[in-house]
């Protein structure tokens, strides 16, 4: 797990006998809206996402969490209940922390800490672009905008999605079908090309940004 990458064999070891493994089926939810919330959970093995209903009952995707990942930090320090669901999207095996055991762990391993700051103030910028994608720009804006973040992201001109492209739909607060449409018309504006399901390879990298620049 990277979040316990600075810690010594023997801290790790005490974190082992503290740890519940947890396995789920695909479509499981690890939790639910309303849930009172007071454990973290680390991905050991499969996938889980992050998702909320809006008030419609349209889904909104928020993000897909692999080995290594977690989700349930800002639980651990005040008592609250998810505002999300958690979901299994392959069979997978999750470690659970309880937040007694966690706080302890924080005031013994500050650096722990750190790397906790680091990746919650990450997952917060992505928010907030999300959010300003959602309000403010066209379908083909959004699109163009996600792909050059994930360019940069992966260091790659061809992007490898990490998601279905309903997820990712949901996720820039457009339908499964726009997110096709608009990724088409920018097909067909030369300015990507699709030469495998899953990756989507950026050919004018200025034209992408010009559009994104537009929205």
């Amino acid at each position: 797990m990277p979040l316990f990458q600075t810690l010594s064999v023997d801290q790790v070891e005490l974190i082992q006998g503290q740890i519940v493994e947890r396995q789920f089926s695909v479509g499981d939810l690890i939790h639910q809206v309303g849930d009172v919330a007071n454990t973290l959970y680390l991905v050991q093995k499969g996938q889980i996402r992050t998702y909320r209903l809006a008030t419609s009952g349209k889904e909104q995707h928020l993000r897909v969490l692999e080995p290594g990942d977690f989700v349930g930090v800002p639980a651990l320090f005040t008592q609250r209940h998810y505002e999300y669901f958690i979901e299994a999207t392959e069979a997978t095996t999750v470690c659970c922390i309880q937040r007694e055991t966690f706080k302890e762990l924080l005031l013994n391993n500050p650096q722990i800490a750190l790397e906790l700051l680091s990746v919650l103030s990450d997952r917060l910028e992505d928010s907030e672009q999300q959010t300003t994608w959602i309000t403010s720009e066209s379908v083909q804006g959004r699109l163009a905008n996600y792909l050059l973040e994930e360019s940069h992201k992966q260091a790659n001109a061809c992007v490898t999605l990490t998601s279905t492209k309903k997820n990712i739909a949901s996720y820039l607060g457009m339908s499964p079908e726009s997110f096709s449409r608009g990724l088409s018309k920018l097909t067909k504006a030369a300015l990507v090309k699709q030469s495998q399901p899953n990756m989507i390879e950026i050919l004018d990298l200025a034209g992408l940004e010009q559009l994104a620049y537009q929205g």
